[in-house]
């Protein structure tokens, strides 16, 4: 079987740890934004989650074991392996496409 590579849409366990600042600390899930065809080299774009509503406006609810909310203005490139990535589920295709507007209005992209 062929070792675990994270795909977009991807929620999995990492370590974040160290942090700095407002930045999200700890073992906790994060949303996989990045196609495997990318993380296979070690890398991947990611965006961590929490449980806590703080009311930003970049937070995106997602259905998840409890409410989850996505920091989609937190986006990340981490190396998965070095992180311990772990498979735990995955977005639907509607919420990864939110994910995705809001990062990249934060970036103002079109």
């Amino acid at each position: 079987m062929a070792p675990y590579v994270p795909d977009a849409g991807d929620i999995v366990w990492l370590e974040f740890s160290p942090q700095a600042g407002h930045e999200q600390v700890g073992r906790r899930p994060a949303v996989v934004l990045s196609p495997a065809s990318y993380n296979r080299f070690g890398l991947m774009l990611c965006c961590p989650m929490t449980t806590r509503r703080k009311g930003y406006p970049f937070e995106v609810a997602i259905a998840d074991e409890k409410e989850s909310i996505v920091l989609a203005d937190q986006v990340k490139s981490l190396d998965w392996k070095i992180r311990k990535a772990q498979l735990r589920s995955k977005v639907s295709e509607t919420e990864l496409s939110e994910i995705r507007a809001m990062a990249a209005a934060l970036i103002g992209a079109p």
